[in-house]
């Protein structure tokens, strides 16, 4: 079995290629990469591994976050039933996500950039250099995993102001703006759902402004995150 390539190599591959940006349809395994004109020039399988949260220091095995379970997004095995862990820095997450995919034969570890410093560690394998045949059911797969990542994201902040860890919200709302401006524009691109994206993207900016200068906006951030919500069929907002 050949060594795995090294972020090195891996970087060098890209460059000769002219990779600028991926794209990931996660619940079919599959991965692709393009060139700064937009054009595939590469595409593989792929395994989620684990999640690193830069604005926490923390890592969430994939196999553990509830929207990758519920889409089957094919995922590396978890340690423990947990699968959550504090106090960690991008090398520790990097470190026990290469370990995994060593266990596991993949061609490479790739450290798909999430927004706000985050990364989503995927094992890579039948990495093939040039553009996959079409498929016309990839488009209605990927509005309806990203629809479902929405109503996840937005859930958990709702879940976390409304909790005694209030004070994460700026962060993880700008992440989740970063986050969803690129779902916008290298996963569901052109799309009625890519313009809903966008405009998600600024008004979760808008959110994490409001609570980072005063604590007093929770109660309305938490209600617009409710509308949010029913907007994209995760909830119903409260008319009370």
């Amino acid at each position: 079995m050949p060594e795995p390539l090294t972020f090195d190599q891996v970087a060098e591959l890209f460059d000769t290629l002219g990779v600028k940006s991926f794209g990931a349809a996660l619940p079919e395994g599959r991965i692709q990469w393009t060139n700064e004109a937009g054009d595939v020039v590469a595409y593989a399988r792929c395994q989620a591994i684990l999640s690193y949260a830069a604005t926490n220091a923390s890592i969430m095995w994939a196999e553990k976050i509830p929207s990758f379970t519920r889409s089957g997004v094919p995922c590396l095995p978890a340690p423990d039933d947990e699968g959550y862990q504090e106090g960690l820095d991008e090398n520790d997450a990097q470190e026990l996500a290469s370990q995994a995919a060593q266990l596991v034969s993949a061609q490479f570890l790739y450290a798909a950039p999430t927004g706000g410093g985050g990364k989503l560690f995927l094992a890579i394998r039948d990495f093939t250099a040039g553009a996959p045949d079409a498929d016309p059911e990839a488009k209605t797969r990927r509005l309806a995993a990203t629809t479902e990542w929405v109503q996840e994201r937005l859930t958990q902040l709702s879940t976390l102001l409304a909790g005694d860890r209030a004070e994460e919200a700026p962060g993880l709302l700008k992440a989740f703006a970063d986050q969803a401006k690129q779902q916008a524009t290298f996963v569901v691109p052109g799309s009625e759902l890519a313009s809903r994206l966008t405009g998600l993207s600024v008004q979760a900016t808008t959110w994490s402004t409001a609570l980072s200068l005063d604590a007093a906006h929770r109660d309305r951030v938490t209600y617009e995150i409710a509308i949010a919500m029913n907007a994209f069929g995760g909830g119903e907002a409260s008319t009370s």
